[in-house]
Protein backbone atom coordinates (compact mmCIF):
# COMPACT_ATOMS: atom_id res chain seq x y z
CA UNK A 1 0.00 0.00 0.00
CA UNK A 2 2.90 2.68 1.14
CA UNK A 3 4.56 1.70 -2.12
CA UNK A 4 1.27 1.88 -4.28
CA UNK A 5 1.06 6.10 -2.56
CA UNK A 6 4.35 6.43 -3.42
CA UNK A 7 4.31 5.86 -7.10
CA UNK A 8 1.06 7.30 -7.17
CA UNK A 9 2.20 10.42 -5.27
CA UNK A 10 5.32 10.50 -7.89
CA UNK A 11 2.94 10.44 -10.50
CA UNK A 12 1.04 13.21 -9.74
CA UNK A 13 4.19 15.81 -9.11
CA UNK A 14 5.69 14.42 -12.52
CA UNK A 15 2.13 15.16 -14.07
CA UNK A 16 2.08 18.34 -13.17
CA UNK A 17 5.68 19.65 -13.35
CA UNK A 18 5.78 18.88 -16.81
CA UNK A 19 1.85 20.17 -17.18
CA UNK A 20 3.77 23.56 -15.87
CA UNK A 21 6.33 22.82 -18.34
CA UNK A 22 4.40 22.45 -21.26
CA UNK A 23 2.37 25.64 -20.35
CA UNK A 24 5.30 27.55 -19.41
CA UNK A 25 6.95 27.11 -22.89
CA UNK A 26 3.17 27.03 -24.16
CA UNK A 27 3.07 30.79 -23.46
CA UNK A 28 6.76 31.79 -24.47
CA UNK A 29 6.23 30.26 -27.98
CA UNK A 30 2.97 31.65 -28.71
CA UNK A 31 3.82 33.81 -31.40
CA UNK A 32 1.80 36.00 -33.08
CA UNK A 33 0.77 35.78 -36.73
CA UNK A 34 3.25 37.87 -39.25
CA UNK A 35 -0.42 40.12 -40.27
CA UNK A 36 -0.47 40.81 -36.54
CA UNK A 37 3.58 41.52 -35.81
CA UNK A 38 3.26 43.82 -38.85
CA UNK A 39 0.88 46.31 -36.65
CA UNK A 40 3.97 47.18 -34.49
CA UNK A 41 7.29 46.29 -36.54
CA UNK A 42 7.43 45.12 -40.54
CA UNK A 43 9.74 44.57 -43.17
CA UNK A 44 11.32 47.57 -44.99
CA UNK A 45 10.41 48.04 -48.92
CA UNK A 46 13.57 47.61 -51.43
CA UNK A 47 12.54 50.36 -53.61
CA UNK A 48 13.49 54.08 -51.68
CA UNK A 49 11.12 57.37 -52.62
CA UNK A 50 13.36 60.35 -53.82
CA UNK A 51 11.81 63.58 -53.99
CA UNK A 52 9.85 65.24 -57.15
CA UNK A 53 12.78 68.00 -57.30
CA UNK A 54 15.53 65.55 -56.89
CA UNK A 55 14.86 62.11 -59.00
CA UNK A 56 17.88 58.94 -58.81
CA UNK A 57 20.27 59.33 -61.50
CA UNK A 58 23.36 57.03 -61.16
CA UNK A 59 25.32 60.42 -62.43
CA UNK A 60 23.86 62.26 -59.19
CA UNK A 61 24.55 58.89 -56.93
CA UNK A 62 28.27 58.84 -58.05
CA UNK A 63 28.69 62.69 -58.10
CA UNK A 64 27.25 62.44 -53.92
CA UNK A 65 29.80 59.70 -53.30
CA UNK A 66 32.64 61.35 -54.27
CA UNK A 67 31.44 64.50 -52.48
CA UNK A 68 30.76 62.29 -49.21
CA UNK A 69 34.05 61.24 -49.18
CA UNK A 70 36.30 64.39 -50.17
CA UNK A 71 37.45 66.33 -47.65
CA UNK A 72 37.47 69.41 -49.98
CA UNK A 73 34.05 70.22 -47.95
CA UNK A 74 35.21 71.58 -44.63
CA UNK A 75 36.90 74.50 -43.52
CA UNK A 76 40.33 73.09 -43.33
CA UNK A 77 40.01 70.59 -46.32
CA UNK A 78 40.79 67.23 -43.82
CA UNK A 79 37.12 66.23 -42.73
CA UNK A 80 34.89 64.64 -44.90
CA UNK A 81 30.89 63.50 -44.33
CA UNK A 82 32.84 59.99 -44.41
CA UNK A 83 35.32 60.81 -41.36
CA UNK A 84 32.46 60.26 -39.45
CA UNK A 85 30.23 58.28 -41.19
CA UNK A 86 31.96 55.34 -42.22
CA UNK A 87 31.32 51.77 -43.74
CA UNK A 88 33.60 50.07 -42.01
CA UNK A 89 31.93 51.13 -38.67
CA UNK A 90 28.67 50.46 -40.11
CA UNK A 91 28.64 54.44 -41.49
CA UNK A 92 28.24 55.64 -38.27
CA UNK A 93 31.92 56.29 -35.91
CA UNK A 94 31.76 53.80 -33.20
CA UNK A 95 32.68 56.90 -30.44
CA UNK A 96 31.03 58.02 -27.79
CA UNK A 97 31.22 61.27 -29.54
CA UNK A 98 32.54 62.10 -32.95
CA UNK A 99 35.99 64.16 -33.37
CA UNK A 100 36.03 66.08 -36.18
CA UNK A 101 38.62 69.37 -37.18
CA UNK A 102 42.04 69.13 -36.00
CA UNK A 103 41.52 65.00 -35.04
CA UNK A 104 42.91 62.16 -36.74
CA UNK A 105 43.01 58.43 -37.40
CA UNK A 106 39.59 56.14 -37.91
CA UNK A 107 36.73 55.44 -35.74
CA UNK A 108 38.14 54.30 -32.19
CA UNK A 109 41.36 55.06 -33.42
CA UNK A 110 40.26 59.13 -33.70
CA UNK A 111 42.29 61.31 -31.32
CA UNK A 112 42.44 64.96 -30.87
CA UNK A 113 40.47 67.89 -32.37
CA UNK A 114 37.11 69.07 -31.73
CA UNK A 115 34.58 67.27 -30.62
CA UNK A 116 31.16 67.40 -30.75
CA UNK A 117 28.33 67.05 -28.13
CA UNK A 118 26.08 64.29 -29.82
CA UNK A 119 26.51 60.71 -30.53
CA UNK A 120 27.18 60.17 -34.96
CA UNK A 121 23.84 58.34 -36.09
CA UNK A 122 24.38 55.68 -39.28
CA UNK A 123 23.53 56.97 -42.26
CA UNK A 124 22.35 53.58 -43.35
CA UNK A 125 18.17 53.66 -44.34
CA UNK A 126 18.35 57.46 -43.56
CA UNK A 127 16.19 57.24 -46.97
CA UNK A 128 13.33 55.99 -44.87
CA UNK A 129 13.57 58.50 -41.98
CA UNK A 130 9.76 59.50 -40.75
CA UNK A 131 8.30 56.02 -42.23
CA UNK A 132 4.88 55.43 -40.03
CA UNK A 133 3.58 51.74 -39.43
CA UNK A 134 2.63 51.49 -42.53
CA UNK A 135 5.32 52.03 -44.02
CA UNK A 136 4.44 54.81 -45.72
CA UNK A 137 6.91 58.30 -45.48
CA UNK A 138 7.85 61.71 -47.06
CA UNK A 139 11.57 62.00 -48.25
CA UNK A 140 10.97 66.03 -48.30
CA UNK A 141 9.23 65.62 -44.67
CA UNK A 142 11.74 63.20 -43.63
CA UNK A 143 13.38 63.99 -39.28
CA UNK A 144 16.63 64.16 -39.15
CA UNK A 145 19.08 64.35 -36.11
CA UNK A 146 18.37 63.58 -32.43
CA UNK A 147 16.44 66.45 -31.95
CA UNK A 148 14.24 66.32 -35.36
CA UNK A 149 16.06 69.93 -36.57
CA UNK A 150 16.02 68.88 -39.74
CA UNK A 151 13.88 67.43 -42.63
CA UNK A 152 15.20 65.82 -45.64
CA UNK A 153 18.68 64.48 -46.24
CA UNK A 154 19.25 67.66 -48.64
CA UNK A 155 18.93 70.01 -45.63
CA UNK A 156 20.65 67.37 -43.07
CA UNK A 157 23.61 67.62 -45.78
CA UNK A 158 24.46 71.21 -45.11
CA UNK A 159 24.33 71.22 -41.75
CA UNK A 160 27.52 69.36 -40.54
CA UNK A 161 29.41 71.37 -43.13
CA UNK A 162 28.75 74.91 -41.57
CA UNK A 163 29.49 72.97 -37.80
CA UNK A 164 32.23 74.09 -36.34
CA UNK A 165 33.32 71.33 -34.31
CA UNK A 166 32.33 68.90 -37.27
CA UNK A 167 33.63 69.89 -40.32
CA UNK A 168 34.17 74.26 -40.37
CA UNK A 169 36.41 74.45 -37.96
CA UNK A 170 37.02 78.34 -35.88
CA UNK A 171 39.03 80.11 -38.66
CA UNK A 172 36.18 80.20 -40.69
CA UNK A 173 32.79 82.45 -39.97
CA UNK A 174 29.43 80.17 -40.73
CA UNK A 175 28.32 82.69 -43.20
CA UNK A 176 31.58 82.36 -45.36
CA UNK A 177 32.32 78.88 -45.25
CA UNK A 178 29.37 77.73 -47.96
CA UNK A 179 30.69 80.16 -50.31
CA UNK A 180 34.23 79.00 -49.91
CA UNK A 181 33.54 75.74 -51.11
CA UNK A 182 31.46 76.03 -53.81
CA UNK A 183 34.82 78.64 -55.00
CA UNK A 184 36.42 75.52 -54.24
CA UNK A 185 34.37 73.14 -56.26
CA UNK A 186 33.96 75.81 -58.90
CA UNK A 187 37.69 75.47 -59.31
CA UNK A 188 38.05 71.90 -60.04
CA UNK A 189 37.32 70.71 -63.67
CA UNK A 190 36.81 67.55 -63.26
CA UNK A 191 34.09 68.27 -60.13
CA UNK A 192 31.98 70.65 -63.30
CA UNK A 193 32.25 68.15 -65.67
CA UNK A 194 30.63 65.60 -63.49
CA UNK A 195 27.78 68.21 -61.41
CA UNK A 196 27.17 68.63 -65.34
CA UNK A 197 26.76 65.08 -66.05
CA UNK A 198 24.42 64.56 -63.09
CA UNK A 199 22.45 68.14 -63.53
CA UNK A 200 22.93 69.74 -66.94
CA UNK A 201 24.90 72.56 -65.98
CA UNK A 202 28.87 72.94 -64.52
CA UNK A 203 27.79 75.86 -62.54
CA UNK A 204 28.00 74.18 -59.12
CA UNK A 205 25.25 75.80 -56.27
CA UNK A 206 25.01 75.03 -52.84
CA UNK A 207 21.23 73.54 -53.66
CA UNK A 208 23.25 70.78 -56.33
CA UNK A 209 25.68 70.35 -53.78
CA UNK A 210 22.99 68.91 -51.10
CA UNK A 211 21.25 66.80 -53.66
CA UNK A 212 23.88 65.21 -54.65
CA UNK A 213 24.77 64.02 -51.24
CA UNK A 214 21.56 63.68 -50.40
CA UNK A 215 21.22 60.82 -53.86
CA UNK A 216 23.96 59.40 -53.01
CA UNK A 217 22.95 59.19 -49.07
CA UNK A 218 19.66 57.45 -49.99
CA UNK A 219 21.57 54.71 -52.01
CA UNK A 220 22.78 53.56 -48.43
CA UNK A 221 20.15 50.96 -47.80
CA UNK A 222 20.22 47.35 -46.00
CA UNK A 223 16.80 46.26 -46.50
CA UNK A 224 17.25 42.50 -46.13
CA UNK A 225 17.56 40.98 -42.40
CA UNK A 226 16.66 38.03 -41.64
CA UNK A 227 13.94 40.24 -39.62
CA UNK A 228 12.56 41.25 -43.14
CA UNK A 229 13.11 37.93 -44.43
CA UNK A 230 10.95 36.42 -42.06
CA UNK A 231 8.33 38.71 -42.25
CA UNK A 232 8.09 38.24 -46.19
CA UNK A 233 7.18 34.28 -45.83
CA UNK A 234 10.84 32.88 -44.89
CA UNK A 235 9.61 31.20 -41.79
CA UNK A 236 12.99 29.34 -41.46
CA UNK A 237 14.58 32.60 -41.24
CA UNK A 238 14.70 33.52 -37.65
CA UNK A 239 15.34 30.85 -34.75
CA UNK A 240 12.73 29.97 -32.06
CA UNK A 241 14.91 32.12 -29.62
CA UNK A 242 14.95 34.85 -31.91
CA UNK A 243 11.27 34.90 -32.21
CA UNK A 244 10.90 34.53 -28.67
CA UNK A 245 12.90 37.82 -28.63
CA UNK A 246 10.63 39.42 -31.08
CA UNK A 247 7.18 38.36 -29.36
CA UNK A 248 9.30 39.50 -25.98
CA UNK A 249 9.73 42.98 -27.41
CA UNK A 250 6.30 43.70 -28.51
CA UNK A 251 5.28 42.48 -25.14
CA UNK A 252 7.02 44.42 -23.04
CA UNK A 253 6.02 47.76 -24.61
CA UNK A 254 9.76 47.92 -26.74
CA UNK A 255 7.74 48.35 -29.97
CA UNK A 256 5.67 51.78 -28.63
CA UNK A 257 8.13 53.58 -29.49
CA UNK A 258 10.44 51.39 -31.74
CA UNK A 259 7.61 50.96 -34.18
CA UNK A 260 7.39 50.49 -37.62
CA UNK A 261 9.40 49.36 -40.63
CA UNK A 262 12.40 51.27 -39.21
CA UNK A 263 11.93 50.69 -35.67
CA UNK A 264 11.35 54.22 -34.87
CA UNK A 265 8.51 56.48 -33.88
CA UNK A 266 10.13 59.74 -34.83
CA UNK A 267 9.10 61.52 -32.19
CA UNK A 268 10.60 62.82 -28.79
CA UNK A 269 10.68 61.32 -25.79
CA UNK A 270 12.22 61.99 -22.36
CA UNK A 271 14.38 58.88 -21.65
CA UNK A 272 16.21 60.14 -18.68
CA UNK A 273 19.47 59.28 -19.61
CA UNK A 274 22.25 60.08 -17.69
CA UNK A 275 24.83 62.94 -18.90
CA UNK A 276 28.21 62.83 -19.56
CA UNK A 277 29.20 66.25 -20.96
CA UNK A 278 29.43 69.55 -19.84
CA UNK A 279 27.25 72.06 -20.11
CA UNK A 280 24.33 69.50 -20.01
CA UNK A 281 22.62 68.48 -23.15
CA UNK A 282 18.96 69.61 -22.91
CA UNK A 283 17.59 67.77 -25.72
CA UNK A 284 15.59 69.20 -28.44
CA UNK A 285 13.39 71.60 -26.59
CA UNK A 286 15.33 71.84 -23.28
CA UNK A 287 13.50 69.03 -21.97
CA UNK A 288 15.99 66.59 -22.50
CA UNK A 289 14.09 65.00 -24.81
CA UNK A 290 15.66 63.23 -28.01
CA UNK A 291 14.33 61.23 -30.96
CA UNK A 292 14.20 57.49 -30.55
CA UNK A 293 17.01 56.19 -32.82
CA UNK A 294 16.01 53.57 -35.19
CA UNK A 295 17.35 49.95 -34.71
CA UNK A 296 18.39 48.62 -37.95
CA UNK A 297 21.72 47.16 -38.11
CA UNK A 298 21.75 48.58 -34.50
CA UNK A 299 24.20 45.63 -33.10
CA UNK A 300 27.15 47.26 -35.90
CA UNK A 301 26.51 51.01 -34.14
CA UNK A 302 27.47 50.59 -30.93
CA UNK A 303 27.84 52.53 -28.67
CA UNK A 304 24.28 54.01 -27.58
CA UNK A 305 22.31 56.72 -27.02
CA UNK A 306 22.60 60.90 -28.34
CA UNK A 307 25.41 60.77 -25.92
CA UNK A 308 26.78 57.59 -26.77
CA UNK A 309 27.25 56.43 -22.93
CA UNK A 310 25.96 52.83 -23.35
CA UNK A 311 28.45 51.05 -24.36
CA UNK A 312 26.51 47.41 -25.06
CA UNK A 313 22.68 46.56 -25.55
CA UNK A 314 23.11 44.61 -22.52
CA UNK A 315 23.91 48.09 -20.87
CA UNK A 316 20.80 49.47 -22.58
CA UNK A 317 18.31 47.19 -22.12
CA UNK A 318 19.76 47.08 -18.46
CA UNK A 319 19.81 51.05 -18.14
CA UNK A 320 15.52 50.68 -19.40
CA UNK A 321 15.15 48.12 -16.58
CA UNK A 322 16.34 50.28 -13.97
CA UNK A 323 14.15 53.58 -15.09
CA UNK A 324 11.16 51.62 -15.90
CA UNK A 325 8.33 51.57 -12.55
CA UNK A 326 9.72 48.25 -10.90
CA UNK A 327 12.90 48.30 -12.24
CA UNK A 328 15.43 45.85 -9.88
CA UNK A 329 17.68 48.67 -8.74
CA UNK A 330 15.65 51.50 -8.64
CA UNK A 331 16.29 54.73 -10.50
CA UNK A 332 19.36 55.06 -9.63
CA UNK A 333 20.52 55.83 -13.17
CA UNK A 334 18.06 58.48 -14.22
CA UNK A 335 19.39 62.06 -15.17
CA UNK A 336 20.01 63.75 -12.13
CA UNK A 337 18.10 66.35 -13.86
CA UNK A 338 15.10 64.38 -13.60
CA UNK A 339 12.78 62.44 -11.60
CA UNK A 340 10.54 59.24 -12.23
CA UNK A 341 7.72 61.42 -13.46
CA UNK A 342 9.56 63.57 -15.78
CA UNK A 343 9.75 60.69 -18.18
CA UNK A 344 7.63 59.77 -20.77
CA UNK A 345 4.71 57.35 -20.36
CA UNK A 346 5.84 54.65 -22.62
CA UNK A 347 9.11 54.33 -20.23
CA UNK A 348 7.56 54.20 -17.06
CA UNK A 349 5.07 51.57 -18.46
CA UNK A 350 7.84 49.25 -19.92
CA UNK A 351 7.17 45.74 -18.09
CA UNK A 352 11.23 44.70 -18.64
CA UNK A 353 12.85 42.12 -16.53
CA UNK A 354 16.17 40.63 -16.32
CA UNK A 355 14.97 37.31 -17.84
CA UNK A 356 14.00 38.51 -21.08
CA UNK A 357 16.88 40.87 -22.08
CA UNK A 358 18.69 37.28 -23.39
CA UNK A 359 16.02 37.40 -25.71
CA UNK A 360 15.73 40.57 -27.37
CA UNK A 361 19.22 40.71 -27.79
CA UNK A 362 18.69 38.33 -30.17
CA UNK A 363 16.07 39.50 -31.96
CA UNK A 364 17.84 42.72 -31.92
CA UNK A 365 20.59 40.90 -34.07
CA UNK A 366 18.41 39.76 -36.51
CA UNK A 367 18.05 43.58 -37.50
CA UNK A 368 21.61 43.47 -38.63
CA UNK A 369 22.02 43.42 -42.53
CA UNK A 370 25.64 43.49 -43.47
CA UNK A 371 25.42 44.04 -47.54
CA UNK A 372 24.97 47.51 -47.76
CA UNK A 373 27.56 49.44 -50.12
CA UNK A 374 31.08 49.91 -48.85
CA UNK A 375 32.52 51.37 -51.99
CA UNK A 376 35.08 53.74 -51.32
CA UNK A 377 36.43 56.06 -54.07
CA UNK A 378 40.18 54.96 -54.59
CA UNK A 379 40.50 58.85 -55.97
CA UNK A 380 39.04 62.20 -55.67
CA UNK A 381 38.33 65.12 -58.24
CA UNK A 382 40.14 67.53 -55.07
CA UNK A 383 43.52 65.68 -55.44
CA UNK A 384 42.53 65.36 -51.20
CA UNK A 385 43.22 62.21 -49.41
CA UNK A 386 39.92 60.23 -49.57
CA UNK A 387 37.89 60.79 -46.02
CA UNK A 388 40.08 63.19 -44.85
CA UNK A 389 42.64 62.82 -42.41
CA UNK A 390 41.98 59.41 -41.35
CA UNK A 391 45.19 57.32 -41.41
Amino acid sequence: MTNTFFKLKSIIIFCVIGSILILSCGDRGEMRPINEISQFVDALPNEVIYPADNPYSLEKEELGRLLFWDPVLSGTQEVACATCHHPDKGYADGLTFSRGVGATGLGTNRIGGMQTTRNAHTVINTAFNGMNIQGQYNPVLAPMFWDNRATSLEEQAGLPLLSKEEMRGSDIAEEDLMPLILDRLNAIPDYQAKFNAAFGTSVITQDLLLKAIATFERSLIATNSPFDEYMRGDENALSRRELDGLNTFIAVGCADCHSGPMFSDYELHVVGVPDNITPVDRGATNDFDFRTPTLRNVALTAPYMHNGSLRTLEDVLDFYEDVSEGGRRGNNNINANLDQNDLDEEIRDLRLNGNQIDDIISFLETLNDRDFDKTIPSSLPSGLPVGGNIQ
